[in-house]
């Protein structure tokens, strides 16, 4: 398999392990960002479909097991985010000269003002749903405020406030970050490369380590210690440690570019087969460890298996998306202009989901929640990046998708089809 060449795109001689550890002087589009933001957000939003269905009561087995395992295949999505912020960080803050606070601002204006829009309206929109009302005006402070730290109606907003500490925190690891840059440049170019191999390495088992802590021992730390530690423990998904690797494998991305789209093309037949293999075995606790219902928790964010598959299947997300954008076609256009609009799309989809819930709950579906599941999906989908295409076109619409309808005006205007890609 070849890389794809497109105008803008690096040429020229072969470039060396060492130099592929730097950014290009003049930075290349990275194309296939776009389309990995396009399968994250539907990976996302069949996710909480699946969600909708698998826990109703007139379920069969047979659609319980497929709804799982399609559930299952799924879990990249919200890693697939974090990898993305961490590459796109990195690779358009690479030359360790950051006006912090202007940065923050952006962000502020960018990612953070829309969610607290969207976290007002789903707030509304459970009051009204739940009490017909927006109940006591006297709760008001307090059960929006905790909306605001812990979001629940919003169920997917807690993503925003994870994602919003790396932005918080990014001056800190781009000091380290940069640091052992300046170790590696100095070595060999093979010893370099091996080097980088290494220490991902090295932060992968650490993770490993985390991952089997907070599946295994930190539940019961919880239990055992009470009061402000098991909230702290019981709310571990919210911080940004739980998900350090996919944010610093994104770094590498960035400062190898080329090497890293070489190592997926090369490595692509290994890796498809290491996920089915990891795939297969956790489909086997899933049917192993649920007994009148299945146990979703068996693909949590935060399992060690679950870290590993996702891992395998991020790497053969990304050569799928090589081959996707050097074949172009419909299906690139498809996928680039929900991946455009996903930002959006992601903040509205739950909205969406809930008034074609408010259709489908009433209906007896025995027999028929795979399908159900599936047309609600697609509905899902394609509803909220309507809506956030739409909100794109009005003024007020940046309150409420961030910059997704600027920078798609922008794009629209160069040649390179490249979109804004969130999170940055």
């Amino acid at each position: 398999m070849s890389l794809p060449q497109r105008a803008g795109a690096l040429s020229g001689p072969q470039i060396g392990l060492k130099t592929d550890l730097l950014p290009a002087k003049k930075k290349e589009r990275i194309e296939e960002v776009t389309l990995l933001r396009a399968f994250a957000f539907l990976a996302i939003t069949l996710q909480h479909c699946i969600a909708e269905y698998i826990y109703r009561a007139d379920i069969l087995q047979p659609d319980a097991i497929m709804l799982a395992m399609l559930f299952d295949f799924t879990r990249f999505g919200t890693p697939t985010f974090v990898f993305l912020s961490g590459l796109l960080l990195f690779y358009n803050n690479n030359s360790g000269k950051l006006a912090y606070w202007p940065f923050v601002r952006n962000k502020l204006t960018a990612i953070y003002l829309p969610f607290l829009c969207w976290t007002v309206i789903y707030w509304i929109a459970v009051q009204l749903i739940s009490f017909g009302q927006l109940g006591n005006p006297a709760d008001w402070p307090r059960t929006l405020l905790h909306q605001l730290f812990q979001p629940t109606n919003g169920y997917h907003l807690w993503f925003i406030l994870m994602i919003f500490q790396y932005y918080l925190l990014f001056p800190l690891f781009a000091f380290a970050v940069n640091k052992v840059r300046r170790k590696l440049q100095e070595m060999p170019g093979g010893a370099s490369f091996r080097s980088v191999f290494l220490i991902v390495a090295v932060l992968g088992a650490l993770y490993g380590i985390l991952m089997w802590l907070s599946s295994y021992r930190m539940p019961d730390w919880a239990a055992e210690w009470g009061g402000f530690w098991a909230d702290v423990l019981s709310y571990r998904t919210y911080y940004f440690v739980f998900y350090f690797f996919y944010f610093l494998l994104g770094a590498v991305c960035a400062f190898g570019l080329q090497r890293w789209r070489r190592f997926v093309e090369n490595g692509f037949i290994g890796f498809g087969f290491a996920f089915i293999a990891l795939y297969i075995w956790q489909g086997h606790e899933f049917l192993n460890y649920s007994t009148e219902q299945m146990n979703l928790n068996f693909a949590g964010y935060l399992r060690p298996l679950t870290f590993v598959l996702i891992v395998f299947q991020l790497l053969v997300l990304y050569g799928i998306v090589l081959v996707v954008q050097k074949k172009g076609g419909a299906a690139r256009k498809v996928m680039h202009f929900i991946g455009t609009y996903s930002f959006g799309g992601f903040l509205a989809h739950a909205f969406v989901l809930m008034l074609i819930s408010s259709i489908t709950r009433p209906l007896v579906l025995t027999g028929y929640h795979l399908p159900a599941a599936a047309l609600t999906f697609i509905a899902t989908a394609a509803g909220s990046i309507a809506l956030a295409k739409l909100l794109s076109k009005l003024s007020f619409g940046h309150w409420l998708i961030g910059t997704t309808g600027k920078q798609a005006k922008r794009n629209r205007m160069e040649a390179a089809p490249v979109k804004h890609t969130f999170p940055q």
